[in-house]
């Protein structure tokens, strides 16, 4: 009851709530207070997502909702693919599992459960569906949902690698790590180099394959290289500094190194960024385009993991780029307009973290003075009206592709540059 009523105030600070929202919000908390008997911490934790969700904005969300980070989890863990979901990690007990492909779940197909999971998460659709493998593994989180019979156990419907079907029930293991802060993107688990921190016992389904480029370095915020003598490729999966040179330090040099080059064409790899300090790449994303000559090209990566400071990165090459830029890959996790900054409330008792926005973006349209008393104070400063950011060539891996260790995105890049032929 105490972490509900400090939810209660949630509405004094968050800034994305229409009057109709807000009114629902305090509604559904009412609801929840009337059982709150009856409620465990993951009752408490996918009703507070629900009310949260309901201001429809990708950064006003309950964090953190993810089997293994503070609730309970299946021994497997799901990959998402041009068809379907998979199962891409296993421990070792489970080993047979991987490379399944997940068919339905507590009697439920993966569509009717990713629609019934969508009211928890709020923003556009696509991110809902990017974070479902998190409520998925958790028997706990889904029982809350009312999406299982018991908080203890699930049972996936599952094709086998060789097409067999299978049935079989799942006992969940209670959480081995600390509950989150922040989100979780389970695309990070695509990467066999990043599951390596977890527990012994796992396996995954690319220990025996040499991981692509885009997977090889997810630690690492930002590196590149050059796929050609005149192609830089530079892959920043998060807006943020890390040691031993700060992100905007890093990408300058790395400019400089490319203009020596005499680069051609470039690629910015976004499609694990999600997000972090957008003024941090504003200059590389300006620099860039004016680097490359003008039968240059510019290619940007995205997917559903593309948030927040990474919408602004894409944003600003695509303005800056101009005709030049091509955007190959999926839609990005947020609308173009949407609420950010803000920060993060803790629940008392719970722990459970809320986040909270108080600045408007729109990187769609630039903010107007119309927006003054809205849009983020540093947008007058740095936002431009880029327009859409939908892909101009949509590519996503199959889970054949995932396995061969190709990247289909780079692929159909590297083939459109070589039809471009050479340079003059």
């Amino acid at each position: 009851m105490q972490d509900l009523e400090h939810l209660r105030h949630f509405v004094d600070f968050e800034r994305s709530f229409t009057p109709q929202a807000e009114a629902e919000f305090k509604r559904a908390l009412s609801a929840m207070e009337q059982r709150a008997g009856d409620m465990d911490r993951a009752d408490l934790a996918m009703g507070a997502a629900r009310a949260v969700a309901l201001a429809d904005n990708g950064h006003t969300n309950v964090l953190g909702l993810a089997g293994d980070r503070g609730f309970n989890a299946v021994p497997i863990r799901l990959g998402w693919f041009a068809d379907g979901l998979f199962v891409i990690a296993a421990a070792e007990d489970q080993g047979h599992l991987l490379a399944a492909q997940i068919l339905g779940t507590n009697g439920k197909t993966t569509d009717v459960l990713i629609a019934a999971l969508r009211p928890y998460v709020g923003g556009p659709a696509n991110l809902a569906r990017e974070l479902a493998p998190n409520f998925l593994i958790s028997p706990e989180l889904l029982h809350a949902a009312g999406l299982a019979e018991t908080a203890g156990s699930s049972r996936y419907d599952m094709r086998l690698a060789d097409g067999s079907a299978l049935s079989v029930e799942l006992t969940a293991l209670p959480s081995t790590q600390e509950p989150l802060r922040t989100n979780f993107w389970p695309a990070r688990d695509l990467s066999p180099i990043a599951r390596a921190d977890q527990a012994a016992g796992w396996r995954h389904v690319l220990d025996d394959v040499a991981p692509p480029a885009y997977l090889a370095q997810p630690d690492r915020n930002y590196w590149h290289s050059y796929p050609k003598p005149d192609l830089l490729y530079v892959q920043i999966n998060r807006v943020r500094d890390q040691t031993p040179v700060a992100l905007s330090q890093y990408l300058a040099d790395m400019l400089d190194e490319a203009a020596e080059k005499h680069i051609r064409d470039a690629v910015v790899d976004l499609r694990f960024n999600n997000g972090g300090n957008y003024v941090l790449s504003a200059d590389f994303a300006r620099g860039l385009p004016e680097l490359l000559p003008s039968t240059g090209r510019l290619f940007i990566l995205t997917t559903a993991n593309t948030f927040s400071a990474a919408i602004s990165t894409a944003a600003w090459l695509k303005h800056y780029g101009g005709a030049r830029v091509t955007i190959a890959g999926e839609n990005i996790g947020d609308r173009m307009q949407f609420w950010g900054e803000g920060g993060v409330a803790i629940l008392p008792h719970s722990k459970l973290a809320v986040r909270y926005t108080t600045g408007f973006h729109d990187w769609e349209h630039g903010c107007s003075l119309s927006k003054i008393t809205t849009c983020f104070l540093l947008n007058y400063i740095y936002d431009v009206p880029a327009g859409s950011l939908e892909p101009d060539i949509v590519a996503q891996s199959t889970f054949a592709d995932y396995l061969a260790g190709k990247d289909r995105a780079m692929s159909i890049v590297l083939d459109a540059l070589a039809t471009d032929g050479p340079s003059d």
